[in-house]
Order: structure tokens, then sequence, then C-alpha cells
């Protein structure tokens, strides 16, 4: 360090409560750029190619960050408190964790590295790490030393005795790692990774029963002609535009019924003095889920002032007709719900057909290719390449999950357990899987040795 620097920092160490000072901080702190050429050239002559792959995708990494989502370009970073030695050894194991040696590190890899330190990191901390950076980095990655540097930051929160509830005070807005906030949403109640059969959605209608079952339906007709006529949904081609008006609009309502439900389901419970067999955190999730459905579309399309304007309009009468419906008979508004949401899953198929068909000319094809904005990315698991058309499909994935339980709630009797936090389901099918892997022969046949020539 500069002689000035070195002197603030030795007035700044003395004022604090003296700490054993670590192996890795002893000596001086060289210049990055020394430390990192230095071992570099550990691999540059063997690895050409690799040089050139991780040169091009550092390139394609800054590149990609620069639409918003976090500024990752590798500048110059001074270490402070990490010693050479420590550098090189850091990137040792990082290089040793980069399984496509491009010179970045993605959650997968993340995990990787600490599971070489087990005695300080618990599978269950390194699972939650490497979530957490997921959604962070919406499923990208960061350069060596860009993470080097983040550790030497940390190095010196850690000597100035920050405590976790007052880090994020003393810490500036920008991480070292280019991390970006709306982890915080992703992480608050996470979300499930769809696979390929999960997002292959069949359009199903619950026929109604009940004369409750036929009003909902009913409803639920009467709702979807009148704003369909409103917002011209069937009158020419579908644009842009037009996907999401729709969808902005009606995530903005859709996101009412599941946090209405929950609380008086909460209240019930408060009254009654029993629990209510996990339908409350359901119907939050559900909530959640919607309001991340809304702050996804956002960051794709703005809407003017009228359109907040009949957002609260519409937020306002719908929430207190739901809530009055709700407290005089909760399977009305499930089943409502669960019809709405058959309606949800028609539009999101048509717009993905629409998608899927339309010529690469056209402005709606661009969907196909374009990325989707990163707090998408990160809730749904789309991979840092993930589309709009990915978008869509998991989105369209929610809204079928909400319809099935929406008409299960509609059936569910009073003190009955929610099937989907059901415990001995749970472990029942935990048993079964234990018992038939327990028995299973096939893993431990070898394959049959080669006939000799």
């Amino acid at each position: 360090l500069p002689s000035s620097n070195r002197a603030c920092t030795e007035k700044g160490r003395a004022q604090r409560p003296k700490k054993r000072e670590s192996a890795i901080l002893r000596g001086s702190a060289p210049d990055y750029d020394d430390a990192a050429r230095a071992g570099a050239r550990e691999r540059e002559d063997d690895e050409p190619v690799a040089r050139a792959v991780r040169a091009v995708r550092d390139a394609a990494g800054d590149a990609a960050h620069a639409d918003g989502d976090g500024d990752d370009s590798d500048g110059v970073h001074e270490l402070k408190h990490l010693s050479q030695a420590a550098v090189r050894k850091i990137k040792a194991e990082l290089m040793e964790a980069d399984a496509n040696h491009d010179g970045r590190i993605n959650a997968e890899e993340l995990k990787q590295l600490l599971r070489k330190h087990r005695a300080t990191f618990s599978e269950k901390e390194i699972e939650e790490i490497g979530e957490l950076f997921y959604a962070s980095k919406a499923g990208g990655s960061v350069s060596y030393d860009r993470f080097i540097h983040a550790i030497d930051v940390a190095t010196e929160h850690e000597q100035a005795g920050l405590d976790a509830n007052i880090h994020f005070k003393a810490t500036p807005t920008q991480h070292p790692l280019a991390i970006d906030k709306f982890s915080v949403e992703y992480l608050a109640g996470g979300h499930p990774v769809y696979t390929p059969e999960e997002l292959d959605i069949k359009l199903t209608h619950t026929a109604p029963v009940t004369i409750t079952d036929r009003l909902a339906f009913g409803t639920v007709k009467l709702l979807r002609r009148g704003f369909d006529g409103a917002t011209r949904w069937n009158v020419g081609e579908i644009t842009k535009t037009k996907i999401m008006l729709r969808a902005i609009y009606l995530e903005t309502i859709a996101a009412v019924p599941g946090f209405v439900g929950a609380m008086f389901r909460h209240f019930r419970a408060l009254r009654t003095m029993q629990r209510d067999g996990g339908w409350t955190n359901l119907l939050l999730e559900e909530a959640e889920n919607e309001k991340l459905h809304l702050l996804t579309f956002i960051r794709m399309y703005e809407p003017n002032f009228l359109f907040r304007l009949a957002v609260i309009g519409g937020q306002l009468g719908f929430a207190t007709f739901f809530a009055t419906a709700y407290a005089l008979n909760p399977r009305y508004c499930h089943r409502l719900v669960g019809y709405v949401e058959e309606e949800a899953c028609s539009t999101y198929t048509k717009i993905i057909k629409a998608i899927e068909s339309a010529p690469d000319q056209a402005d709606l094809a661009s969907w196909r290719t374009d990325r989707a904005p990163a707090i998408g990315r990160a809730y749904w698991h789309l991979g840092e390449h993930g589309t709009v058309l990915d978008l869509m499909k998991a989105i369209r994935a929610d809204e079928a999950n909400h319809r099935d339980v929406n008409h299960l709630a509609a059936g569910v009797k009073p003190g009955q357990i929610n099937p989907f936090y059901d415990p001995a389901a749970k472990l029942d099918q935990m048993l079964v899987k234990y018992l038939t892997d327990l028995f299973d022969t096939t893993k431990d046949q070898e394959p049959a040795a080669k006939p000799a020539a």
C-alpha cells in the first residue's frame, strides 16, 4: 500500500479491538494485477485454446451484464488485505472448481468449491448459498478477480467487526460480486425448478356441480367477456404491447385472492385456537408467486399514469368484493379462483403459440430469443440465457398449479390437512422409495466383461 494509505490503515486498526491476525493477511498486499498475472501464467502455456475461450466468454459476460443485470466488468481491483500467497491459493481452488474452464465461477461451481471445505460449510449452507448466488446473478457467473476482490472486501468487514444485523447499513449499495437485490424476493419463498414434463401444461376444466360452483363459473365467464371486450383482446393480431397490458393488469389482481384467503384463514385459526393444516402458508406462497409475475413483467413494459390509476381502482374494487365473499363463502372464492386460473392457462397457451408460430420478421418472434428479465431468470431458474418464451411457459405452469390448488381447496372440509404439505404423504413416499432402492439389484451389477478377441 502507499505510505499515506498504510498510515491511515494502521491508525484505524489501532483504534479497534485487537484480533489475532490471520496467516493469509500477513505481509504487504501486492497490486492485484501482478498477482493475477502470476496465477494465470501457471496455465497459459498449456491451455491456449482454453485461454481464448475464456477471453471470448469474459467479453460476452461483460456485454450480457450491461443490460441492467449488474456491472460485471473486470476493472483493476487493488487488494488491501489478501497477500500474494493467499491470492494464488484462492485462484488455484477457483481454477480447480471451474468445470468449463471459462475463467468464471457460476452457482454450481461455487457449490463444488465450498464442498472442499465441509468442515466449515454444512451441505444445507452450501445449497442455500448456491441458490442465493444463482438468484443474485440471474443464473450468471463472476470472474476470478471479482470473486477474489469480494473476499478482500469481506475480510475488511470482518476486521471491522460488523455484526450481521448492521451489515446492510455499513456495506455499499453495490456488492463486489455485482449481485442484484431481487434475490431477496426469490429467497423469501423460493420456487421449484420445473421439469420439461411439468412445463407441458394440459388445459383442463373442472365441471361445476353445486350451485356455488355454477355461480363461480358464471362469474368468471362474465368477467372474462367484459375484460376481453374492453381490451379488444380478440380483435386483430396479438402484439407485445397487448400482451403486456393484459398480463400486468391481471397480475395486479391475481395476487389478491391468495393474500386475502391466507388472512381469513389466519384469523380463523386465532379465533378457534386451532391449526389450519398448512393452508395459510400455501395461499401466501400463491400470492407471492403472482406478485413475482408482476415484478417480472414490469421490467419488460412501463405502464403510464392512467394505467396505474386503473390498477388502483381495480384492486380496491376486487379486494373489497373478494374479502366480502370469502367471509361469507370460502368455497365459492376458491372455486372462482380455480376457474380464473383455467382462463389464465388458456390465455398463456395462446400467447405461447403466438410466439412460437410468429414469422421470423415479426416483432413477436424476437421473444423466442430475447433474454427474460433477470428477476425472472433467477426466480424460475431459466438459466443465464433463458428467453421470454421460457418465461411464459414457466408462468403458465404456475397458473396451472394455482388452478389445481384452488379447485382442491374448494372441496376441502374444515380441519383437513393441506395435501400439498401433508407430512404423512411425504414420509410414505420416502419409505417406498427407500424400500425400492434397497432391493434394487441392478445398481450393484457390473457390466459383463467383453469376450477376449
